[in-house]
């Protein structure tokens, strides 16, 4: 599991140094920081943060406002939130809860407190790990791009069929996506190592290509397929209800999946 990256907006330069040093020394997380909203976006759109910590009172925008403008932006909507406030006014916390968020963290905070509710927090977020598989590396590569800069999933890259059953056996693999434009014949080998076990059968799997890989990847993790589906574990799919959906939206976007996997 790769390190947690967390994003600190605040506008006290006291306060970030302090979360930095605590969240970076007790979770051993990377810890980003920014002095306001606009700053704290724009590192959003350029790094794949788990984890979002955000003052309420911040000169503009403010914290609510900044959260509003996360939840409006198409490409880091998704990124988790915890809210930092002094106040604890009762109309703010209504706002940030329309607006998804339910936890907060009231200042001045004990140290060990703020540790704990973190590390829990984090315990929460799954970041989902996504084996691709291909035999063109390059365009291999550009996807893995894709869906890391666009959802909080790690994601492994595999050209060989030995290398991608490495990494099944090794990881915890979530969903597996395959190049539709791949040989046949090695596409072919690749499902029946699927198929002929247990442990990766029960793993989600769709065909696409690098033009609807967001596409797919969106659909699947959507909350309407999550409440039109059994949810098992907090904000994610079962597996075998995910594998439902996977198999749906590959067909949807114009590619035949019903391979018995």
């Amino acid at each position: 599991m790769r390190q947690k990256k967390i994003l600190v907006i605040d506008d006290d330069e006291m306060n970030l140094q302090i979360a930095k040093v605590l969240l970076e020394k007790k979770l051993s997380c990377e810890v980003l920081t920014a002095t306001g909203g606009i700053a704290g976006i724009e590192i959003l759109r350029q790094e794949r943060v788990h984890l979002v910590l955000l003052d309420i009172m911040m000169p503009d925008p403010d914290g609510i406002e900044t959260l509003r403008r996360i939840r409006s932006d198409e490409h880091i909507k998704n990124v988790s939130v915890m809210m930092l406030t002094a106040s604890g006014y009762i109309d703010d916390i209504q706002k940030v809860g329309t607006l998804g968020v339910k936890e907060y963290i009231k200042k001045p905070f004990l140290p060990a407190d703020f540790v704990k509710r973190i590390g829990k927090k984090l315990s929460e977020i799954h970041s989902e790990e996504i084996l691709l598989f291909g035999d063109d590396e390059t365009v291999l590569a550009d996807m893995k791009t894709l869906i890391e800069e666009n959802f909080a999933h790690e994601v492994s890259i595999a050209t060989k069929i030995a290398a991608a059953e490495k990494i099944l056996h090794a990881q915890e693999i979530k969903l597996i996506v395959t190049c539709a434009d791949m040989k046949f014949i090695d596409g072919f080998k690749f499902l029946s190592l699927v198929a002929g076990d247990e442990k990766f059968n029960a793993i989600p799997f769709t065909i696409t290509n690098a033009e609807k890989l967001l596409e797919v990847v969106e659909k699947i993790n959507s909350p309407q397929a999550e409440e039109d589906s059994s949810v098992v574990e907090k904000n994610f799919v079962s597996a075998p209800e995910k594998k439902k959906i996977a198999n749906v939206v590959t067909n949807l976007i114009g590619y035949e999946s019903d391979m018995n996997i």
